[in-house]
């Protein structure tokens, strides 16, 4: 048995939640790469406020999540499938909505591909459905980023935004960045989210601001499933959620991304 054929084994995620318990509609939130649950703040607050119970865990080796030796994408998947929105009567039902961003979203696909009745719709914030490069150094050099430094470079951000990103990347150690990278590189889950069985919609970076989610995936995208639907962010950059939230919150509760 080789590395990459390894059986995941699910790490239980420690969750942040938001709305009243008793609501009808229930959202998961996943983050991306070096962040955490906190980063969803605004569009988790004025999700809850739109009547949703609203849930976000920080993901294996982020925030006070449990470290692990791998750090594959089909382990986070594992993850996030032992979570379940809860049930009246206690039978099995899916998540209304799941959310990802960037790495969040291809974890999110994976899960999406690997049980069809897991989510009844998921929305994908520029995710990364593929990537041929290593990145690990790249991403490695950003664990030290300090909050001034990311508002500098991020001025749509809110303050709240820079400083929970700086808090989440000193959360993340070169380990896990490494990891992820060695177990996953390259990736494409681009034929498993053509193949998902529920209605897909795709939040993408301003094409000026260099989107990991490109036109080509998405014109591809489009014409191979007929419930997928995928438009991008004037402006905003890769945290599509910190530079514009009322644009994910509005494609949320729609059901669509905004035209």
């Amino acid at each position: 048995m080789t590395d990459r054929q390894l059986a995941p084994v699910p790490v239980q995620l420690p969750l942040r939640r938001w709305g009243r318990p008793d609501g009808v509609r229930h959202a998961l939130l996943l983050h991306g790469l070096t962040s955490s649950a906190a980063c969803w703040w605004r569009v988790a607050d004025e999700m809850a406020a739109a009547g949703w119970v609203v849930t976000a865990p920080d993901l294996r080796g982020h925030g006070d999540a449990p470290r692990t030796v791998r750090y594959d994408i089909a382990g986070f998947a594992a993850d996030v499938l032992d979570l379940t929105p809860p049930s009246p009567d206690g039978a099995p039902r899916p998540w209304d909505l799941v959310v990802g961003h960037s790495l969040g979203g291809v974890v999110a696909t994976a899960a999406a591909g690997t049980e069809p009745g897991w989510a009844a719709r998921l929305l994908l914030v520029d995710p990364v459905i593929t990537v041929a490069t290593d990145l690990a150094a790249e991403v490695t050099a950003e664990l030290d980023a300090s909050q001034e430094a990311l508002s500098a470079a991020n001025p749509l951000w809110h303050p709240e935004d820079a400083f929970l990103k700086a808090q989440a990347a000193r959360q993340t150690t070169p380990h896990v960045v490494e990891s992820f990278f060695r177990h996953n590189v390259p990736w494409s889950y681009e034929e498993t989210l053509a193949a998902t069985a529920c209605p897909v919609t795709v939040l993408a970076a301003d094409p000026d601001r260099g989107p990991t989610f490109t036109a080509a995936e998405g014109l591809r995208l489009a014409a191979a499933k007929a419930d997928f639907t995928w438009s991008t962010v004037p402006g905003a950059g890769h945290s599509v959620h910190r530079d514009n939230p009322e644009a994910v919150v509005a494609a949320a509760l729609a059901g669509q991304a905004p035209h």
